[in-house]
């Protein structure tokens, strides 16, 4: 087959394209992946199957104009240049990856032609646009944000998803089934990482990674570590990324007084994530449990546990679903002072901590990446009609 996959997102940094990419290109796919480009280089994505073309652009979106001009340049660059490619080379699929969902229409012309177009939601729109808000959303754009979703999961021949939240979520408004594929880290790829790396100081560290936003409660790690300041005065925070948030987190930290205990590694590709993180006493997941934070699935806690690390995380819904208070250490979302306790009882008893590092690493490896990788491909080849027979019933035992 030949698929085009088309996400308004770095390629180098975003996990879930770049896994979606590379497992069909796997099973000898063609697959052309439209992204952006933050001027950052990746290396060995132009490869026999595998081909990246980027629209260069910085992305701020600090304003809601700024979005819209991020948003339309995109969708036309990726419309006029899949359009063009597909009067070429003929796509069977066209793969698109939200936000925002309206990207499907790029497909438009390929769909006519024939093409299939597959719609992978990772965040709810209207929740996600509330949480950037910060509140609740006008009575006007919350309805546009509903249209805009029915209108693009309508145009879609099929949906999946990330999680089992979501899925009830979407399947409301779906005409067929959804299928989920969580986003999950391929631990035989990562797991030789965390036995190599051997960090002296690890257990004077907690780190952070990912984006730096409200919603994600990077704040809420700094106000903790100033809470603990008397009892841990060694502890160091290490914060792995960057985000519209960023000069407020440094600025808080100043503001308590713990600068000189923050570092910020700033924006790093995929591959490098693991060094900056392994060997740390702890990853932390602070998610706010706003309308958005309910259906997040921390892709970060999937990325700690597979490095060895024991985890703390916002006690959100999803992550309730998937794992329980014997697998990962949970606080109060929001919450500082609970987070501080977190971080306390942590670090009096260091045998609990790994035995629940344990206990979440044989949770994740149920969860298994393979065949959320087998959900995928299945989903897509049995879309253009290239699976054989005795698949299918594999595809229908996918969707939960």
């Amino acid at each position: 087959m030949r698929i085009a996959m088309i996400a308004n997102t770095r390629y180098e940094s975003d996990a879930r394209v770049s896994r979606a990419a590379r497992a069909l290109a796997e099973r000898t796919h063609h697959v052309d992946v439209f992204a952006v480009s933050g001027g950052h280089t990746t290396a060995g994505v132009n490869e026999r199957f595998l081909q990246l073309r980027s629209l260069r652009i910085r992305q701020q979106r600090a304003a809601v104009m700024r979005y819209v001009f991020e948003y339309g340049l995109f969708f036309a660059w990726s419309a006029a240049l899949v359009s063009l490619l597909h009067m070429r080379r003929r796509y069977d699929v066209i793969y698109v990856h939200n936000m925002p969902n309206f990207l499907v229409f790029a497909g438009l012309v390929p769909k006519i032609g024939g093409a299939k177009i597959v719609l992978d939601v990772h965040d709810p729109a209207a929740e996600l646009l509330a949480s950037r808000r910060g509140g609740d959303l006008p009575a006007w754009l919350r309805l546009l944000a509903r249209a805009e979703e029915r209108a693009s999961l309508s145009f879609a021949d099929a949906v999946v998803t990330v999680n089992e939240p979501m899925r009830e979520r979407l399947s409301v408004m779906c005409r067929g089934p959804v299928t989920v594929v969580m986003n999950l880290p391929d631990t035989t790829a990562t797991a030789p990482v965390a036995a190599a790396v051997h960090d002296p100081d690890g257990w004077n560290r907690i780190v952070y990674s990912g984006s730096i936003a409200h919603r994600n409660g990077v704040d809420l790690v700094v106000k903790a570590l100033s809470l603990l300041d008397d009892e841990f005065p060694l502890l160091r925070l290490r914060i792995v990324g960057g985000g519209p948030a960023a000069e407020s987190v440094r600025g808080l930290a100043k503001e308590l007084g713990v600068a000189d205990r923050v570092e910020f590694a700033g924006f790093v590709t995929n591959d490098e994530v693991p060094l900056l993180v392994s060997g740390a006493a702890a990853g932390i997941s602070p998610q706010r449990d706003d309308a958005f934070g309910s259906f997040v699935f921390s892709v970060k806690v999937a990325e700690y546990i597979t490095l060895g690390l024991p985890v703390i995380c916002s006690a959100i819904p999803t992550m309730r679903h998937y794992f329980s208070d014997d697998e990962l250490l949970f606080f109060q979302p929001g919450r500082a002072d609970d987070l501080a306790r977190a971080i306390r009882e942590l670090r009096s008893d260091p045998a609990l901590a790994a035995k629940r590092a344990a206990r979440s690493r044989i949770r994740l490896d149920r969860l298994d990446w393979p065949s959320q990788k087998e959900a995928l491909v299945r989903t897509v080849e049995a879309l253009a009609g290239r699976q054989e027979g005795d698949n299918q019933h594999g595809l229908s035992a996918q969707h939960a």
